[in-house]
Order: C-alpha cells, then sequence, then structure tokens
C-alpha cells in the first residue's frame, strides 16, 4: 500500500475499533492494561527428551492424557518425528477422530475445519490465509514442536469459539540440559520425473521473498494515488475534463503504465533441483546463585519442487443426466514452495515458586505456482476444432511472527494460590504480488495442424496483487486456590482474557484489453507480445484498465473480553468432578472499503455484537487403579469469518472455486455430550467412547447460480445440524506372547472413529438446493488410523508403518438437482526407518503415499477434480549433540 492509502486505512482502522466499541457501549483496554487470551491447556508439565523406544514416548503422552479432567489426546515430540511427520498438519492426523484435508486444516470429529481452533502455547494468534479464520497448521515445522495437545470436550478457560476441538500447539521447552542438533535431508517425488514449470522470477526467491519483481511498480502505485483507478476517462476527467486533448494526454499515460506490469513471465521447463531441507538448534542452561536462566533457538529451511496433475470438470444438469460445461482433463504444472522459521525463547526460573518465560516464533511458507490447463470452457465446449491453454501463475507469501511472554508462580504465603499469565503479540500476513492469468486459444486446422493465439478480448489477461495484514494482541490470566473438605479435595479456578484483532485487506485488479491486436500478434509468446513497442503503439489499441471493485479492498475487527469461574473436586480419589462457565462479550466489524480507502456505506450498519454464558462439566470415575470414566456436557458457540461476512469475491486458494461472503451470517450454537471409557495397563491402553453434538444455524457452504461455468460458492446458515459417533483407540506391546520373545520389540497402535451427521436447510434465494437434509459438508463417516512400530533392543534401529484412511465426505451440495458432490476417500501408506550408528548421529529415511493413491471429487459418478499425489521419498542426516 502506498503511504497515502495507509493513513487513510489506518485512520478507518481506528474508527472501526472506535464505532466497535461505541455499539458495544465499551472503551477499548489497551494491551498494557488487560491480561488476555486463555493459558495454555499443559499445567506446567514438564518432560525431558529421552530419544529411543517410540512405544515408551507414546506411553508418556497417554499417561499425560490420563492426568487431563477433559477428553483430550496427546502427540508427544519423539512421536512426531519417528513417524516422519514434517509438521503439525501431517502429525496431527494420526490423532483418534482427526483427518487432514488439503495438508493443511483438520477436522474433528468429521466437522469441517471451521469447528477446530488453535492455539498457540494457549494463546489466540491470527491466520495468514484470508480465506479461512483458522491457522493452516502444515506452517508449523516439527521442530519447534513440543507436543500438540487436541482438546474434543470444552473447558472454561478456552475460547467459547469450540466445535469438534481445540489444538493447542506446544513449542519446544527450555532444555534442561545442553543441547546442539543440526540436520539436512533430501526428498524426491514420483511426479518429477520431468521437468518443472518455471518462469523468470526474483533473485530472492530461494528465500521464499519477492524482491521486487512481482510486485505492484512504484509509477503504478502513484498514478492510483493521484487518480484513484487508471481508466483513460477517470484519468481525462482528473486532467481538467472529457475532452480530445485530455483523452489523448490519458491515452498516452495508461500504455506507459503497461509498461509497469512484469510481462517477463514466459513460461519454460527447467530441471528439478533435488529438495533440501535443514536446521540448527541450541539450547542451554546457567545456573546463577539459585535461579536457572535458560536459552533455546532454532532456524530451519525447506526449499521442495512438487509437479502437478490434475483435472477439473463442471456439469449442469439435464434430466437424469449431467451435462459439461467446463472440461480440463490435461492440467500439468509446478509448485515451487520455501519454508523459513526462526524460534527464540528465553526463560528464567527464579525458584521452584516462580517461572518467567518468552517465546518468540516467525514462520513463513511460499508457494509459487504454475499451472498449464488444457482443456474446454462453456465458449468451446461445444467446438471440436477449438480448446483453450489457460496458464496462470500464483505467487503467495504468508507469514507469523509472535512474541510471547508469560509467567507461572506458586504463592505458598497466600493459601497456595498458584497463579499464570500471557502475553501475546502477533501480526499474520499474506503477500500474493503480481498473479497473472491468461486464456491461448487452440484450432485445429484442416491439415491437423494447430494454431494458437492470445484471446482477443477486453481482458484477455488479468493481474491481482492482493495483500492482507492481521495484527492481534492477546493476554490472560488464570488463578486457582486448593483447598480440603473432608474427602474432598478442592481447586477453585477462575481468570480473565482480552484478545483484540485488526484486519487490514487491499486487492487490486487489472485487465490488459488486446482487441486491437492482429492475430499474428497475438499468435507470440507474452513477452513478445506485450513488449515495450507493441504496448506504445497506437495502432494496436491497447490498454490496460483497472477493475477492482470497492469490494475488493476491506477493514475488519473483532475484539473478546471474556471471564471464567469453575471449580475441581477430586472426591477420594474415586470421582473428579469438573465444571464453570465461561462468559464471553464478542464483538466484530467488517466494512468495505471504496478506490480511495475510505468507508463505503454508513458504518454503523456493519457491527456484529453478541454475549453469552458458556457451562462445561465434566466427570471422571475413577474405577480401579487402571480403568476410569469419563462424562462430559458443554455449550460453546462457532462464529463466521470476518471474510464470510463481508460481500467480496474471492478465489480459494485450495479449490480454486470462486467464493462470495454473505453479511447475513449468524454464529452457529452447539451442545456437546461425551462418554469414554480409558483403560491403562502398563504401556498398554486402551479407550471407548461417544459423543453427540446438537447444532443449531450450523453454517455451511453452498453453490450459487454461476453465469461463466464455473462454481460460485459461498455461505449460509442451516436450521439445525447433529454429529454423534463412536470413537476407540487403543497402544499394544507384542509382548504378551510367551515364547515369541522377538516379538517384544514390535507395537501395535490405531484408532477409529464412525459417526453419523445430518443438517437441515430451508430453501433460500439465489440458489435451489438438491438435498434440503444431508449429511454436514466436511463429515467423514468414519476415520481409522494405524501403526506398526519396531524398536531394536540397543535402540539403533526403529522403524513405523503407518495407515490412514476416511470415508467420504461432501465437498459441496449439489444444487439444480444435481446430487452433492463427495471427496472419495484416501488411502494413505506411509513408512519411516531410522538408523543410530552411534548415540549422536541418526539416519532416517521415509516413505509416502506408498498405496499411489490420488485425490478426487465425484459427482452423480462423474470425476470433477482429480490430483495425483505421487509418492515421495525423503532421506535426513541428524546430529545430536
Amino acid at each position: 500500500m502506498s503511504s497515502k492509502q495507509s493513513f487513510k486505512i489506518s485512520q478507518v482502522g481506528r474508527s472501526v475499533l472506535l464505532a466497535l466499541a461505541a455499539t458495544a457501549s465499551i472503551v477499548p483496554v489497551s494491551a498494557q492494561e488487560t491480561p488476555a487470551q486463555p493459558a495454555e491447556q499443559e499445567q506446567a508439565v514438564e518432560r525431558i527428551e529421552v530419544s529411543g523406544r517410540l512405544m515408551s514416548s507414546a506411553a508418556s503422552a497417554a499417561a499425560e492424557r490420563r492426568e487431563q479432567p477433559y477428553v483430550a489426546e496427546l502427540l508427544g515430540m519423539e512421536q512426531i518425528s519417528r513417524a516422519g511427520d514434517s509438521n503439525a498438519a501431517t502429525a496431527l492426523r494420526r490423532v483418534t477422530g482427526l483427518t487432514l484435508v488439503k495438508d493443511k486444516f483438520i477436522y474433528v470429529r468429521g466437522l469441517g475445519e471451521r469447528y477446530s481452533s488453535t492455539l498457540l502455547n494457549g494463546a489466540m494468534v491470527p491466520s495468514p490465509d484470508p480465506t479461512r479464520n483458522v491457522i493452516p497448521l502444515d506452517m508449523f515445522p516439527a521442530g519447534i514442536i513440543e507436543s500438540l495437545v487436541v482438546q474434543k470436550a470444552y473447558s472454561p478457560e478456552l475460547p467459547a469459539a469450540f466445535g469438534g476441538g481445540n489444538v493447542n500447539i506446544r513449542t519446544a521447552a527450555i532444555p534442561l540440559q545442553p543441547s546442539f542438533n543440526v540436520s539436512v535431508g533430501t526428498g524426491y517425488s514420483s511426479l518429477n520425473s520431468g521437468k518443472a514449470y518455471s518462469y523468470k522470477g526474483g533473485g530472492d526467491d530461494w528465500m521464499g521473498s519477492d524482491d521486487g519483481t512481482r510486485a505492484m511498480s512504484p509509477d503504478l502505485r502513484a498514478a492510483l494515488d493521484q487518480y484513484g483507478t487508471i481508466n483513460q476517462i477517470n484519468i481525462a476527467e482528473a486532467l481538467g475534463g472529457i475532452n480530445a486533448g485530455n483523452l489523448a494526454k490519458a491515452g498516452t499515460i495508461v500504455r506507459e503504465l503497461g509498461l509497469a506490469f512484469n510481462r517477463d513471465i514466459d513460461v519454460q521447463r527447467e530441471s528439478i533441483k533435488p529438495d533440501f531441507d535443514g536446521g540448527v538448534s541450541f539450547g542451554n542452561k546457567f545456573d546463577i546463585g539459585s535461579s536457572v536462566f535458560g536459552v533455546m533457538a532454532g532456524v530451519s529451511y525447506d526449499r521442495s519442487t512438487q509437479n502437478i496433475e490434475e483435472q477439473e470438470r463442471y456439469f449442469s444438469v439435464s434430466g437424469d443426466n449431467l451435462v459439461p460445461l467446463n472440461l480440463y482433463d490435461d492440467i500439468k504444472g509446478t509448485e515451487h514452495q520455501v519454508k523459513l522459521s526462526g524460534m527464540l525463547n528465553f526463560g528464567l526460573e527464579l525458584d521452584e515458586n516462580h517461572r518467567f518465560e518468552t517465546a518468540s516464533i516467525y514462520l513463513r511458507d511460499t508457494k509459487d505456482e504454475i499451472k498449464v490447463k488444457n482443456g474446454d470452457s462453456i465458449e468451446t465446449i461445444n467446438e471440436a476444432n477449438r480448446f483453450n491453454t489457460d496458464t496462470s501463475l500464483r505467487y503467495e507469501e504468508r507469514s507469523m511472527f509472535s512474541n510471547q511472554i508469560r509467567g507461572r508462580h506458586m504463592l505458598p504465603w497466600l493459601y497456595d494460590i498458584s497463579l499464570d499469565w500471557q502475553y501475546t503479540d502477533a501480526k499474520a500476513e499474506r503477500d500474493a504480488p503480481g498473479e497473472v492469468e491468461y486464456r491461448y486459444l487452440n484450432e485445429t486446422q484442416a491439415d491437423g495442424s494447430v494454431t494458437s493465439f492470445l484471446r482477443r478480448n477486453q481482458n484477455a489477461v488479468n493481474y491481482s496483487f492482493g495483500k492482507m495484514e492481521d495484527n492481534t494482541e492477546n493476554a490472560s490470566w488464570n488463578a486457582k486456590l486448593p483447598f480440603t473438605l473432608g474427602k474432598a479435595e478442592m481447586t477453585l479456578n477462575g481468570g480473565y482474557s482480552y484478545f483484540e484483532r485488526t484486519r487490514e485487506s487491499e486487492t487490486n485488479l487489472f485487465n490488459f484489453n488486446t482487441v486491437g491486436y492482429s492475430l499474428q500478434q497475438l499468435g507470440q509468446n507474452f513477452s513478445e507480445i506485450f513488449s515495450d513497442a507493441n504496448i506504445r503503439n497506437t495502432a494496436n489499441g491497447f490498454q490496460v484498465s483497472n477493475v477492482t471493485t470497492q469490494a475488493d479492498d476491506y477493514i475488519a475487527a473483532q475484539m473478546i473480553d471474556a471471564a471464567y469461574i469453575g471449580m475441581e473436586m477430586n472426591y477420594d480419589y474415586l470421582y473428579r468432578l469438573n465444571f464453570g462457565v465461561r462468559y464471553e462479550d464478542f464483538r466484530q466489524i467488517s466494512v468495505p472499503l471504496d478506490g480511495k480507502g475510505e468507508v463505503s456505506g454508513n458504518i454503523e450498519d456493519f457491527p456484529l455484537e453478541e454475549d453469552g454464558f458458556y457451562p462445561s462439566l465434566s466427570l471422571t470415575w475413577f474405577a480401579s487403579e487402571d480403568l476410569q470414566a469419563r462424562f462430559g456436557y458443554s455449550k460453546t458457540v462457532v462464529r463466521p469469518d470476518l471474510r464470510e461476512v463481508t460481500p467480496v469475491l474471492f478465489i480459494d486458494p485450495l479449490t480454486d472455486f470462486k467464493v462470495t461472503g454473505f453479511s447475513g451470517l449468524q454464529t452457529t450454537d452447539i451442545s456437546s455430550y461425551d462418554a469414554r471409557l480409558e483403560w491403562y495397563y502398563d504401556e498398554s491402553n486402551y479407550s471407548v467412547g461417544v459423543f453427540y453434538k446438537d447444532l443449531d444455524k450450523p453454517i455451511e457452504s453452498i453453490e450459487l447460480s454461476g453465469s461463466d461455468g464455473n462454481l460460485l460458492m459461498s455461505f449460509r446458515n442451516g436450521d439445525t445440524g447433529k454429529v454423534y459417533g463412536v470413537e476407540a483407540e487403543f497402544l499394544q506391546q507384542l509382548n504378551m506372547l510367551e515364547g515369541n520373545n522377538w516379538l517384544d520389540n514390535f507395537f501395535v497402535a490405531g484408532n477409529f472413529t464412525y459417526s453419523e451427521s445430518e443438517i437441515t436447510i430451508q430453501p433460500f434465494a439465489g440458489t435451489n438446493l438438491t438435498n434440503l437434509k444431508r449429511p454436514l459438508s466436511g463429515h467423514s463417516k468414519h476415520v481409522v488410523n494405524f501403526q506398526l512400530g519396531f524398536d531394536s533392543d540397543d535402540d539403533k534401529h526403529n522403524a513405523t508403518l503407518t495407515y490412514n484412511v476416511f470415508g467420504k465426505r461432501i465437498a459441496f451440495a449439489g444444487v439444480n438437482s444435481k446430487d452433492d458432490a463427495y471427496e472419495q476417500p484416501f488411502n494413505s501408506l506411509d513408512f519411516v526407518y531410522s538408523y543410530t550408528p552411534f548415540e549422536s548421529t541418526s539416519i532416517k529415511l521415509s516413505m509416502k503415499n506408498l498405496l499411489d493413491e490420488d485425490v478426487e471429487i465425484t459427482q452423480q459418478g462423474e470425476l470433477l477434480q482429480r490430483r495425483v499425489e505421487g509418492q515421495s521419498y525423503g532421506l535426513s542426516f541428524s546430529y545430536k549433540y
């Protein structure tokens, strides 16, 4: 954004916050004055890492889970490493009832990603994905994770926005002993046997950062600041009025501005470089008298290239048959990805009663995708001698930077009260500079040859410049007061949290007009067609136009004040009762901006305000030393995301669907019930449970009536919804058979979830839903995870075979008599082997998707989307001191 526009938006931002506070009749509390978001659920758990047996690590995680007052699952650092998982997303798919979607988002108990929430060390942090409220979990590399806690039953210290579950990412703790780790690795995919697609990028692409090559040029930005737009008529008006002289001057200005775009983007093929990843971390502690000071730092770098093979189709309905409107059965491309992460933690333990910690985390995930689609659109579907070649370049930088300070205190002089607190300041950014799309038309001649030329159209080429920034401040404190009444050990707990979020989002769209070009010119390469000489040539009638609508820019804000009170009672180590209630005051506003950065519309019409009480209850019965039963109830909400309530049109980067927001979306109220039986014996454990969730006004993705043969999606509230099912889990060492000592080195672990769901929704304007009663979108009836592990007696050889599958799930609801579209089951089989020749050195081999499955979405037996996943192989070396 220019300084001029940034100033205007900042002024709007302040107005938005003031308006938001006014509608809520509450003056915003500054970050310095307010504690905020709930403290983490770890309850000060410290664990020393023991390299080696995964069985012991899994048992350790199960022991911590056993002590949790609410239904929860936990994955430890060693489990994640041994399974070969590179980030939080791939690790979490192994948790009972969880499935991974698009390699980024987690579905808990078959519910879509909107029904899960993520905390970082107990704090709410912003998402760098502008299309979703949840954080893409693939951004968190395994190297910075100490453990992952998935809480499936709500407790009042968590945010009330709780659906299927909450994921708390706990970063590596201050080490208890000096450590130095370094690792390097490489990888290969079966898709990368051929050459990769590429184009001329910037000099900093290897770092995952655009050096300005793709970004909007200063000249173009200055013209937007001066004229508000770069259309010829608007510029002529700004020059003094619409007349021949001013129109001529404006035409010259527009042509010169065409030179400000990056046009050296011819797609070419090149050899694929091997994937590379590396990381280094350091940790130490220092005794300072009776106090201990600790530090831990780490950086990691990951560069990968993945070729793309896909199919995309879209149909209308005629009677009982589907009629194709778009058919792209030949889609090739390449995705270049760079991931960077850095972590710097400090800790100071004054004594056994007082501990302070800081955590600074930086994550960057950059994807540069080139995609070439050959096939038919609605214009060519019925022309046998014509087809399209659509080329798109999508470059996206996503980053998050979080600073946190937290403390834990025991106050033996004040009735043994314990207190923890945290303050987190975080920023998430998405920068998508210079995304380009254009189409060549191909005509088959009588002699069989094919002639190709750029489409002659007023919007033959589309450029997009997008920028989004989220800033959050988050603080909280939690206090516990223990006391005893007879055989009952009681703990009274309570706390307060505050969360503030502001978002600024800007998108500028431009079209190139090629109507004045000859077919001979349009048959050239992209850079030749839009050469400096051709753009300056008035005979070509060249024009570039700004087609940004007022809804492409918007600003939004959220404020949440919350407080809770609860009680824990452990009666004679036979029953443990936890109950409490949370109160939240939620305020949100999201307003579109015009081309000058001013509010479009009446700001008083945009705020959303609601408050409520959210109770929870959990009862644990310790039937024996090895057996316990849990029962739980809670009431929570799922609120619409900022983008979903803003009437803007955007492209979902995961599906390529066009999506528009709906300002009338309402909050979903959820009532949840859980019951679970858990059995722990030595290092083995088993559990089985049932759950039921009642949803009032569930939010669903639906298809609107599009006009160009492409999907147009939006969001609406259903009337009612429900999901219920059973889940089971086991961990067992194979040492129960006498006389088979070789089996002692093996163990099996797994989980299974079976559930049903239903939503009822009423007809509404703009669409014609086929099924007004159906399963929830994104819900899978069954999810299966299985692990077979091996640990040698000397701990030098470790191997893990993992299998995961989910049942088919609705990708989007059908309309106009078309059935619902279903994503088909994906069977994933992975293998990881680790060899440790020396205590400090290890070599790891990983193999993914051994069954060579593809991702497919079908509708009435017809293929809509297909993505070839391919098989991937990795080899890494690590040294630990």
